[in-house]
């Protein structure tokens, strides 16, 4: 008897011993737990490079987020108490009193306390990497007792929502930031959550341990050890799971309906608040041209894409900003129509002979390379070349994108926000750069700029307002043609049926698992 166990959510897990060739890749081999059941086998289907969540702004966040934890956390759409118990604002939005919980341990014995958070938000600031742009208006932290920290900010600042961020709100622990940037880098970690990152090997595996003196305490059949190998192809992943050598896995959409009559294994597809999309170069020829750009968008098969390549586990979007998240537009997307968009080629004025365009992408997102190759064929059913170029490397494929002699005509992304708001989307991936970091399409538009740095400033004390001047920046990046935004994708599990607590592990508001929240 087969069942469906797909779950849309609101193992024979075991400990396996991970051998190189054994059809996933040389993964180096962890030694069998006598308590197979209390260890759990998490793939990774991203390589790992930097593990400082202050200088990190990329995909480690996906477990970093196990092992360090931030003063308050975003969930059911309101800040609550995390690090911190409670918190104050003044009227102005420039000083924050946040009282921290009591009892609270780093992974090396040492106290949480208000130096402890003075010393680990200011080293955020001065490193300058990853999300410490966020904290560049930070003056100072005072310390007026062991548990009160007080936050003085040059201008205004929705810090609950800033501090309940996924990037450059961890707190770190004293002793690791003194051993420095480059310690941190390598894989070392000292948090207070509520695993240890005990192994670290660079793009292959990260290995996570019980911390006993946890706040949060532990009960019977939560995991006490977690391994975490990288393993690139999603078919390896699927027979991994289908196996029960791993517990849970990301994998594609094209691979849920497979998944559906396996008996010991479920697939939760869960909200986030990711958007997909190309961003249409402005400044590279001939995407420079607005009605280039718009014909670029009408030869995307939004639904087809939707369906065929998502397989309905991903919305259309709205709006630039992802729907699930405040502060997003309403918006008809260009609809799929090849004849307009050879209309508007003729009427853009680039010569026939120059319809040819380039995208650049990752097989990070297996959607993103299936969608870029229908794309391809419907531009070319109406003269139009599209060059696909894929870069395997992540780290090389952005330093391709960001170069304009390397950059693409499309530039592949995924966004998740660095916190709960607009803005880090709308100012990190279109506002004027002189060297482009995010902006990958080369944007550059002062009416734009004004607008969402209107909706920044706004933002502390106004949210409704600030949704107002959100929605404004939105209308011009729509009317300019920057992207092509074609999907809000869930995010994807298979996992071994036995594993309870699979809904309650998955926050939108952040990229990653908690695991502590799962239970065998």
């Amino acid at each position: 008897m087969t069942v469906n166990r797909r779950v849309i959510l609101k193992s024979a897990l075991g400990t396996v011993i991970l051998l190189a060739g054994a059809g996933w890749g040389a993964i180096p081999a962890i030694a069998q737990s006598s308590t197979a059941n209390k260890t759990l086998t998490w793939l990774s289907h991203v390589s790992y490079r930097n593990m400082n969540p202050a200088s990190n702004y990329d995909q480690e966040i996906f477990v970093l987020g196990n092992v360090y934890e931030t003063l308050f956390e975003y969930r059911d759409g309101n800040v609550q108490p995390k690090l911190a118990v409670s918190w104050e604002r003044s009227s102005d939005a420039k000083t924050w009193t946040v009282k921290l919980r009591d009892g609270v341990k780093f992974h090396d014995g040492s106290a949480l306390n208000s130096a402890a958070v003075k010393k680990s938000f200011e080293y955020v600031r001065d490193l300058g990497k990853g999300a410490g742009f966020l904290y560049a208006g930070l003056t100072n932290v005072d310390t007026p007792d062991a548990l009160t920290a007080v936050f003085h900010f040059k201008e205004p600042i929705a810090f609950d929502l800033v501090a309940a961020g996924q990037y450059g709100a961890f707190v770190i622990a004293p002793s690791a930031i003194d051993k420095g940037d480059e310690w941190l880098s390598q894989g070392n970690a000292i948090g207070t959550g509520p695993y240890k990152l005990s192994q670290f090997q660079q793009g292959k595996l990260v290995v996570l341990d019980k911390f006993d003196d946890y706040w949060g305490g532990w009960k019977e059949g939560q995991y006490e050890r977690v391994i975490h190998p990288y393993v690139a192809e999603p078919a390896t992943r699927v027979q991994m799971i289908r196996s029960g050598e791993a517990g849970i896995a990301p994998v594609p959409s094209s691979q849920i309906e497979g998944l559906d009559g396996v008996s010991n294994v479920s697939v939760a597809i869960g909200p986030s608040w990711r958007t997909q999309f190309f961003y249409l170069n402005t400044q590279k020829y001939p995407t420079d041209n607005l009605k280039f750009r718009q014909a670029l968008q009408h030869l995307w098969d939004y639904d087809a894409v939707i369906d065929g390549v998502f397989h309905g586990a991903a919305k259309k979007p709205e709006a630039p900003v992802a729907s699930t998240l405040w502060g997003h537009g309403t918006y008809d997307l260009p609809s799929f129509d090849p004849a307009k968009a050879l209309t508007l080629l003729e009427e853009s004025g680039v010569p026939k002979k120059d319809w040819k365009v380039k995208a650049l992408y990752t097989p990070t997102s297996q959607e993103a390379s299936d969608a870029i190759q229908l794309f391809q064929a419907n531009a070319s059913a109406i003269g139009l070349e599209v060059e696909l170029e894929l870069e395997q490397v992540a780290s090389t494929y952005m330093s391709k994108a960001r170069a304009p002699e390397t950059s693409g005509n499309l530039n592949a992304m995924i966004w998740w926000p660095a916190y709960a708001t607009p803005s880090d989307f709308l100012v990190s991936a279109f506002h004027t750069e002189k060297k482009p970091a995010w902006n990958l399409s080369f944007y550059y538009n002062k009416d734009y700029d004004q607008r969402v740095d209107q909706a920044v400033k706004l933002e502390a004390a106004d949210i409704k307002a600030a949704t107002k001047a959100y929605i404004a920046a939105q209308d011009k990046l729509m009317e300019d043609a920057v992207a092509i935004f074609y999907a809000e994708p869930a995010r994807i599990n298979a996992y071994a049926t036995a594993i309870k607590g699979m809904e309650e592990a998955n926050n939108p508001a952040y990229e990653w698992l908690s695991i502590y929240n799962l239970r065998h």
